[in-house]
């Protein structure tokens, strides 16, 4: 199998234009390599935006030369962001100079032979994206300000926006696979306007995206001051899913170097700019997410540069406070304005000695905004671990490390307590949030006792029950009465989520359940409140206490048709020669767990069991267990089946059926699908009704069952033990 290798220079627009780059390539029979000499095709994508990397890709003729004598069938690619000079330079050096615009066309470039291949925006290939955990998304290309020292309108073209339905598919497909970070690229990206008919702008599409359901970090780069506007500002600050990190690039201090670099704001209007942002951001988040690090970009030594404008750039700096700045020495770019017109009249030595001074102001400054974390805990997420610690990046975007024993954070949001800081980074320890399960046997009075102890502890309570998740099965699953009037679910007055949130044709798994109940608990925990995690379904409590990471598998429809028309023990059977250690631990009573489970099996060629992975867990836990005496469990259980039919469960049931038909995966379950004989008439009412004591009665001790073999459970006999018991653990 051929093999490729790409080097990529430059920004993070190029980074993603490579990861579209090497979907081209798999699709026509390449394979990754890490290692260059053991490539059949090299690709470099290149940057004529800096020097450096004009002259380090130069510096790589003799290497391709001695690879190329080496194996005869070595081809070569140059793409990226060239200039025209760099590319004469360049171009003897390679096989190929390629457009990336005409990524569609390079197979048949590359093989020599004709495939067709409709030409369409390159953006809009499906990339490999490089990492599972961050996820570069392009939302424009090129840029219309001409700023006089900058070659990207040259390199790249005008502006050209993706349609913002596209740049929405890609990031729900993102969102859906677990993706924790999304960061939306352009060279000017807030001057955004979708393509075709909806005109939607920047502002518009990240509240589109706000939208999504999904428990992820949105970030943006590169602004340009000059476009933004009171109603993108309003709306970055109130965006949940926006992070607290802008870099706002001011280029200089002073303006009559700004006017030079065709940059259409003040010094002043730019101060006003970043004092509207962190009053708007103070104002309008909760606790650490009210401090907005702003980072920016300036350049020193650009043609007529006097000491005095460098001294009002330094002054700026002192002024404004930067988290970060990234400074470059001003060097000539062929076909800018400043490269036709102007003389790079600014010394090596003073460039250097410049960018040395205003280095030394962002220590001062970037120390003492880091300061402001100490002793204070705020959210991570986790990159990476190596000799014992992780590693990972704030909402601030701000590089933090702190100490654990296994590398199973990677890819998580955790809670850090920072103990120490330094210019460039912090440095914390691990705090685990508190959360408290009260788990139970259905009709055991749950709900009940969470409901009072979430008022008697400033708490809100996720639903850990498998059905309450569906619109319109209320009665049946003895769903809590919603407060009248109420938006979101409330009961009693307390706030209830993951309730009422799918129609019954809508797909739900424990590794949705997983991804919406750590989203609600992160944001409990944003409201400084309590999170009460309660229900009796086993797996889903316990994705959530054990941390199991499950596969993301999208439904296989055509498969789960034909295993939906089997009986349980048929169903159960195939489980078993499938996954042999997974059939002890199943509820082989449960078709959907079945259905799912078999799913998985084919879909991924491994055990279901095997495909869950225990992580360390990511919450400090205090697991509540009602005891309950199976004799007077049976009488409540029959009490309250004869309180649903009282209250209309026969016509709750029937509607569904008329609606959504006998086979749907929720309906199959206890307390509806025993009506499917009563209204084919095989059965009376009364047979009805004590079916669904009887099924109810069998899955409450299978429960029993299970939860009795949770040795971290604390079994309590009633309120006051489990007030005595949740009062101890808050304190610890």
């Amino acid at each position: 199998m051929k093999k490729y290798w790409i080097n990529t220079f430059g920004c993070q627009m190029n980074i993603s234009d490579s990861e579209r780059i090497a979907r081209v390539l798999e699709k026509i029979g390449y394979t990754k390599t890490e290692i260059m000499d053991q490539a059949d095709l090299i690709v470099f994508n290149m940057c004529s935006v800096r020097q450096t990397a004009v002259d380090r890709v130069y510096g790589q003729a003799n290497q391709l030369q001695r690879l190329k004598k080496r194996n005869k069938g070595l081809k070569t690619i140059l793409t990226g962001c060239i200039l025209e000079p760099d590319k004469a330079k360049l171009e003897r050096i390679f096989d190929f100079v390629l457009d990336k615009n005409e990524l569609s066309f390079w197979p048949q470039i590359i093989s020599r032979k004709k495939i067709t291949s409709k030409l369409k925006n390159y953006l809009e290939i499906n990339p490999i994206y490089g990492n599972k955990i961050q996820a570069l998304v392009p939302i424009s290309n090129g840029c219309d300000n001409f700023c006089t020292y900058c070659a990207v309108p040259y390199t790249r073209g005008r502006l050209v926006s993706r349609n913002y339905r596209n740049i929405l598919q890609e990031i729900k497909k993102l969102a859906a696979n677990g993706y924790k970070e999304i960061w939306l690229l352009g060279e000017n990206v807030n001057s955004y306007l979708s393509s075709g008919k909806e005109k939607k702008d920047f502002a518009d599409l990240i509240e589109e995206i706000e939208k999504i359901k999904s428990d992820f970090w949105l970030r943006f780069t590169s602004p340009h001051p000059k476009d933004f506007s009171e109603k993108l500002i309003k709306v970055l600050a109130e965006s949940k899913k926006i992070t607290p990190y802008l870099n706002l690039p001011l280029q200089s201090g002073d303006d009559v170097i700004l006017r030079k670099m065709n940059r259409p704001y003040t010094v002043k209007k730019y101060e006003n700019l970043v004092k509207k942002i962190r009053q708007a951001f103070s104002q309008k988040r909760l606790d650490s997410d009210k401090i907005i690090c702003i980072s920016t970009d300036l350049i020193v030594g650009f043609p007529g540069e006097t000491k005095l404008q460098f001294e009002n750039t330094a002054k700026t700096m002192k002024k404004i406070k930067f988290d970060l700045a990234f400074i470059s020495q001003y060097s000539p770019r062929p076909k800018s304005f400043c490269y036709e017109k102007m003389e790079d009249n600014v010394l090596k030595d003073e460039k250097r000695k410049r960018d040395k001074i205003l280095n030394q102001i962002l220590q001062r400054t970037a120390l003492e905004k880091n300061k402001i974390f100490l002793n204070k805990t705020i959210p991570a997420l986790v990159f990476s671990y190596e000799n014992g610690y992780y590693f990972g990046r704030t909402r601030q975007n701000k590089p933090i490390r702190f100490k654990a024993i296994l590398p199973d954070l990677i890819g998580q949001f955790v809670q850090v307590k920072i103990i120490k800081v330094s210019a460039w980074s912090l440095e914390g320890e691990l705090v685990k949030p508190k959360i408290i399960v009260i788990a139970g046997p259905t009709a055991s009075g749950k709900t009940k006792l969470a409901i009072k102890m979430a008022k008697k502890f400033n708490g809100e309570i996720i639903s850990g029950d498998s059905r309450l998740v569906y619109k319109k099965m209320d009665i049946g699953t003895a769903k809590p009465t919603k407060d009248k009037g109420s938006k979101d679910f409330f009961s009693s007055k307390i706030r209830h989520y993951l309730i009422d949130v799918l129609d019954l044709n809508q797909e739900f798994n424990a590794a949705l359940f997983k991804e919406k109940a750590e989203q609600a608990i992160n944001e409990i925990i944003e409201k400084g409140k309590v999170p009460f995690l309660v229900g009796g379904t086993g797996l889903y409590l316990k994705a959530i206490t054990q941390n199991l990471d499950f596969p993301r598998i999208e439904p296989d429809k055509k498969l789960r048709a034909k295993l939906e028309k089997k009986e349980i023990s048929e169903l159960f059977e195939i489980y078993k020669n499938l996954d042999p250690q997974g059939s002890l631990k199943i509820d082989k009573n449960n078709k959907r767990r079945l259905v799912r489970a078999i799913e998985v099996c084919q879909i991924t060629g491994q055990p279901f069991w095997e495909n869950r992975k225990l992580k360390e867990p990511l919450y400090d836990i205090l697991e509540i267990g009602l005891q309950v005496n199976i004799d007077k469990l049976e009488i409540q259980i029959s009490k309250r089946v004869k309180n649903m039919i009282n209250q209309g469960l026969e016509k709750e049931a029937q509607w569904l059926y008329k609606k959504y038909g006998f086979k749907l995966a929720p309906l199959q379950t206890i307390g509806y699908q025993e009506w499917e004989q009563y209204f084919q008439g095989k059965i009376s009412l009364l047979q009805a009704q004590q079916n669904i004591i009887k099924n109810t009665i069998s899955y409450a001790k299978r429960q029993l069952t299970w939860f009795k073999q949770q040795k971290k459970i604390k079994w309590i006999a009633n309120s006051l033990e489990a007030e005595k018991n949740i009062k101890d653990f808050l304190k610890k």
